[in-house]
């Protein structure tokens, strides 16, 4: 399945490591230093989650503009959730 984390982007739910508030995210100093070498993707929007995953063994965060409880209650599969079936070739 993917989650569309916002503008046009869209990740593998199986990918996704952690799924983190923004702010809390920005005020921490352990996790401001475990953000701070990821590869980083701003999507349009004022920030309110950070998506970690992991892609081909590479760490990268993006900044999402749809809260973190939003992302996770799609993530989980709920009815109302916009998720797609990944078909596996």
């Amino acid at each position: 399945m993917i989650l569309h984390l916002g503008s046009d982007y869209f990740v593998k739910t199986k990918e996704i490591l952690m799924i983190l508030d923004y702010e809390e995210a920005a005020c921490n100093k352990d996790t401001s230093l475990f953000l701070k070498d990821m590869e980083t993707t701003a999507l349009a929007g004022k920030p309110r989650a950070v998506v970690i995953t992991e892609e081909q063994g590479t760490h990268k965060a993006y900044l999402s503009p749809i809260s973190p409880r939003t992302l996770m209650r799609r993530g989980s599969g709920d009815k109302d959730a916009f998720l797609r079936n990944i078909s596996q070739k």
